[in-house]
């Protein structure tokens, strides 16, 4: 019997209704991702290959923000590393979950991205970890995970590797010191300090380390004797007679298991030692003692609350990742952990991510100083400070910085740390004077950029004579413009107590990127020899002090040392130039836009020395009032 055309259309028409509403009653998943690379996700959603996927992108200002968000149900899923998790576990609230990880197109069924093993000598009388001591080491290089990591973690927690909790000497020391006094020599490259002096002492005071190296002076990378192969090539061609390293390169260097490489040595002639005291052959399944986890997504409860929604966010992250391999844009993918080796693995099971670390022996690997090494109490003012030091707090920990961080909130910061209820605290310029007063001293400051300067400029038309007495332009509502426009009167002989911005366009003082407006003119030095607006690095009149950590005069060296080192490590590692500056954005402006949060936002790095000629503090309190001294030349 035939259908009337009316019917059909009307059949139709409710077919297309219930699709409409199926998809909406899909949900928009919320890919999170740093504010740096927002614009990434957005090109790659915008790839054809994307289209109809039913994701969007929403930014977080760092990855730490990213976890918050997932908490607070802004975001859905971050794509995140096993140091990321590790801060999910710690928000201890048990709402996160790890969903599918990012593997490698070499290694797409192993359980983990690498093994960490220990390799010896057939012909080796050592059997046991107990027997490591007194050997001669090849490691990695210093800091890194199979090589040093996860060595020190498994021999300290096997009471094997004794560190010291003295705490007249460093963190990094105290392990230093360990391996030194257990292995008779090593091979452990690398920077042992971001601080060059104490590299150099450290490298100095506990030789031995360095020993077995290609360049035992150097230390450092490249070495043959380093890396994941070079641990392995240590062992067979110098005269180690341990290595510490991962399954995948035993493979690559004895040509095991399908690798195209051709074998550097015989693998007959080595065995893997395992943790309980037996050997097997490394052409065996390995008996590694740490793994390290695959990097992977990460989402909330809520998101994964059932089979059915753990697949669907599955589904929609493996389509989104696939495609992402395909698009043309390949640097935007990668800023999201898609690259041409990836691999997208969903989990079974949505799974804690306590629970992934733990299966891997990772979470001992990242905690492996233990508690008792006391931490370095910061002191923070407002709330807004405090949320910020404690997500610095996490991710430093996280990434291998120590000590820990523990942040305290007082009133008075400089009295805190007076008073022993802090050890260090963040001083802005104008409470130099009152921290010293109160026995502190700087130790580290923050640095801005090159072209971060101030400077005066005039037309090369106005003579010298003139410039002894013309009025500065300058803008008043600008602390650092006025502050160097004191400078260079002062210089002049003109009491600045004074001072009023001239409107007069004669002689101006400007920032350094705003030179561009006046490149027909001349920079005045704060000597009053002119000079090319382009050699403004080293003309300049910047005389505004940096934020600067404060510390008791009281500190001994080992302690202000250590606040050196961790700021170092903190700076290099979050700073405007820092690897990890999508996992913490140490400077730049904070939730709802609050700007210079514990940090000047226009600040690049932190350093132990403060940079440029007239950054002091004997000219910056010349430029007060009080007491102001006329200096004539």
């Amino acid at each position: 019997m035939m259908m009337s055309s009316g019917r059909i259309l009307l059949m139709a028409a409710a077919t297309l209704l219930l699709l409409q509403n199926a998809m909406a009653e899909e949900p928009i998943y919320r890919l999170c991702v740093p504010q740096i690379y927002l614009d990434d996700c957005h090109k790659l959603l915008a790839d054809p290959s994307e289209a109809g996927i039913r994701m969007e992108c929403v930014a977080g200002r760092d990855r730490v923000d990213c976890l918050e968000m997932i908490e607070q149900r802004k975001a859905d899923v971050l794509a995140s590393e096993p140091e990321d998790m590790y801060m999910a576990y710690h928000r201890k609230n048990q709402d996160y979950r790890v969903i599918s990880e990012i593997r490698t197109q070499e290694d797409k069924d192993a359980d983990f991205r690498y093994e960490g093993i220990i390799l010896v000598k057939k012909t080796s009388n050592i059997h046991t970890l107990q027997e490591l001591r007194g050997a001669k080491s090849c490691h990695t290089g210093f800091g890194r995970n199979v090589g040093y990591k996860i060595p020190v973690t498994k021999l300290k927690n096997a009471h094997v590797l004794k560190v010291t909790a003295n705490p007249e000497i460093s963190a990094t020391e105290r392990e230093l010191k360990a391996l030194s006094e257990f292995f008779s020599q090593s091979c452990l490259v690398g920077t042992y300090s971001t601080l060059a002096e104490t590299d150099r002492l450290l490298k100095k005071k506990y030789s031995n380390l360095c020993a077995l190296c290609e360049n035992p002076e150097q230390c450092n990378y490249p070495d043959k004797y380093s890396g994941y192969d070079g641990a392995i090539r240590c062992l067979d061609k110098g005269q180690g007679e341990v290595a510490f390293t991962k399954v995948q390169y035993i493979n690559k260097y004895f040509g095991l298991r399908g690798s195209k490489d051709a074998p550097e040595g015989n693998a007959a002639d080595f065995e893997y030692l395992c943790e309980d005291g037996t050997r097997r052959p490394i052409t065996n399944p390995a008996c590694s003692w740490a793994q390290r986890p695959w990097s992977g997504y990460i989402s909330n409860e809520q998101a994964v609350h059932g089979a059915q929604e753990l697949k669907q966010l599955q589904t929609r992250l493996e389509r989104f990742f696939t495609n992402g391999l395909h698009a043309q844009n390949k640097e935007a993918a990668a800023h999201l952990l898609i690259n041409s080796n990836a691999v997208y693995h969903s989990k079974p099971e949505a799974i804690d991510p306590k629970v992934y670390l733990e299966r891997a022996g990772y979470k001992d690997v990242i905690e492996r100083d233990g508690s008792a090494i006391r931490k370095l109490r910061q002191c923070v003012q407002t709330d807004v400070e405090f949320d910020k030091c404690e997500g610095l707090r996490r991710a430093a920990y996280a990434r291998d910085v120590r000590p820990e961080l523990e942040c305290v909130q007082a009133t008075d910061c400089i009295e805190a740390v007076k008073t022993d209820k802090a050890d260090l605290a963040l001083v802005p310029a104008v409470d130099y004077e009152d921290a010293r007063e109160h026995k502190l001293q700087p130790v580290v400051y923050e640095h801005l950029a090159d072209d971060d300067v101030y400077v005066a400029v005039a037309p090369p038309t106005l003579t010298r004579e003139a410039l002894q007495t013309v009025p500065i332009n300058y803008d008043a509502k600008d602390e650092r413009a006025r502050i160097a426009s004191a400078f260079l009167n002062k210089r002049r002989g003109i009491d600045v107590c004074g001072q009023t911005p001239s409107t007069e366009e004669q002689l101006l003082v400007v920032h350094a990127r705003e030179l561009e407006q006046h490149k027909d003119w001349q920079l005045v030095c704060a000597n009053f020899e002119r000079k090319p607006v382009t050699e403004f690095r080293t003309c300049n009149i910047e005389v505004q002090l940096p934020k600067a950590v404060f510390v008791r005069d009281s500190s001994t060296p080992v302690e202000q040392d250590t606040v050196k080192h961790m700021f170092s490590l903190i700076s290099t590692k979050f700073g405007a130039a820092g690897k990890l500056v999508d996992v913490f954005n140490l400077f730049g402006p904070y939730q709802n836009g609050q700007l210079n949060v514990l940090f000047d936002d226009k600040a690049i790095d932190l350093q132990t020395e403060i940079k440029g000629t007239y950054r002091n503090e004997h000219i910056y309190n010349e430029l007060t009032c009080e007491g102001n001294k006329i200096i004539k030349h």
